[in-house]
């Protein structure tokens, strides 16, 4: 686990005075991006500062954007506001007493119960069939409020952004693994993902017009799924990535059935494609699936691997190399299309 880079902020923080509501417990988490606060019946995200996030005004707009990406994605089921963190001499808190002076954000969500996150329930293997569907009408339903507008949807619905997409992700691939494993996988993915391009240009159009190209969520990760009863909620991931959010929709449903299948959970693979395919009345998804499935093996193999340095974890090799194998298997899938 990385070493807290604010060390007093984060101590205060974990002190119940430093709350507006009344709390009685305090639980802490950090991660690689950001620290992580439960308090009470409230979530607290600060993001660390980085390269990208070195300003206040710049932290304040991160918050601000996932706060608008939470409420896009599950209205009035999920409440997120940003709160500045202010500074009164040595002490943090989220109080503006005076002479306080605002030093940092953070974002405010209602604490969910992490034993209805669809990670948790593949874990213990109770995430069931009828709540996949739940899942996929929800997904349907965000993709079919917010599609992307014309300038955005043309430049990331083109089949040639989902090429220079995948060969990012397979040039990452090479730092992370000796050339004479990786290269033949490389082959095996690479060669059948231009023919695909190269040949089906005209159903990237065909999605660009009917509107296939959408806001959606762009992490659709098991741990970024809460599921209560009927209710499903989208949880933003850790980094708000615009660049995966506003793609084809096959996206977002191909980064789910990856995860089910890594999980061993193909029939709920299957059952949640079915079931979006019925709410979304999309025909031609199918016809590009493959591909989109191809390039989310790879981003999840990838990822893995900085994982892996990240923590210093070699466990997370094979764990990154079972998702490589699925991408040439995915690549093959588009062979014989």
């Amino acid at each position: 686990m990385p070493t807290n880079s604010n060390p007093p902020l984060v101590a205060a923080l974990r002190k119940k005075d430093a709350y507006l509501d009344s709390v009685s417990k305090i639980r802490f988490q950090e991660t690689v991006s950001s620290y992580l606060f439960k308090a009470g019946d409230h979530f607290y995200k600060i993001k660390k500062a980085d390269s990208e996030h070195t300003s206040l005004a710049v932290k304040q707009a991160f918050c601000q954007e996932e706060a608008k990406l939470l409420h896009r994605l599950n209205g009035e089921e999920l409440k997120a506001e940003v709160l500045p963190v202010y500074q009164n001499g040595k002490s943090f808190s989220y109080k503006n007493e005076t002479g306080a002076t605002a030093v940092d954000y953070a974002l405010k969500t209602t604490a969910l119960s992490e034993r209805n996150l669809v990670s948790h329930l593949l874990d213990q293997k109770k995430l069931s069939l009828i709540a996949v569907g739940r899942i996929a009408r929800k997904l349907a339903q965000v993709h079919s409020d917010f599609p992307a507008n014309d300038k955005t949807a043309y430049e990331r619905g083109r089949a040639d952004m989902l090429r220079s997409l995948c060969e990012d992700m397979l040039y990452q691939m090479k730092r992370y693994f000796d050339p004479s494993i990786t290269q033949p996988i490389i082959d095996m993915i690479r060669h059948p993902l231009d023919k695909f391009i190269h040949s089906k240009s005209n159903v990237f159009g065909k999605r660009l017009r009917k509107g296939r190209v959408v806001q959606g969520h762009g992490a659709l990760l098991p741990e970024h799924i809460h599921i209560q009863g009927e209710t499903v909620r989208f949880l933003s991931p850790h980094e708000v990535y615009k660049k995966y959010s506003v793609l084809d929709a096959a996206h977002d449903v191909a980064t789910l059935m990856v995860e089910l299948i890594v999980a061993n959970e193909k029939e709920l693979a299957d059952h949640f494609l079915q079931k979006y395919k019925e709410a979304s009345k999309d025909k031609d998804l199918e016809s590009i699936l493959p591909a989109y499935q191809t390039y989310c093996a790879l981003k999840h193999g990838v990822l893995t691997c900085e994982r892996k340095v990240a923590l210093q974890d070699e466990s997370l090799g094979p764990v990154a190399l079972e998702y490589f194998n699925l991408a040439t298997r995915f690549s093959r899938t588009i062979s014989k299309d």
